[in-house]
């Protein structure tokens, strides 16, 4: 996985970790993330907001609005 980010062939990445290994070969794969400015997600909540995010850039229905439009 970490050659093929480092070749560009991944785009995004979405990693969640369950255990000590895990989390220990996760941290390889962030550094490799990171370092070629790929985005990482280590959350099932973050990843769903970011496949929504996609989906409405996809849609052409993205658009900028105030936070407080959110919640009022």
């Amino acid at each position: 996985m970490e050659d093929a980010i480092r070749n560009r062939q991944v785009q995004i990445v979405f990693n969640t970790t369950d255990g000590q290994k895990a989390v220990s070969d996760s941290k390889s794969l962030r550094r490799a993330t990171l370092m070629q400015k790929v985005p990482y997600y280590t959350t099932l909540s973050g990843a769903a907001a970011v496949a929504e995010a996609i989906a409405a850039l996809k849609a052409g229905s993205l658009e900028v609005r105030p936070l407080q439009e959110y919640f009022a």
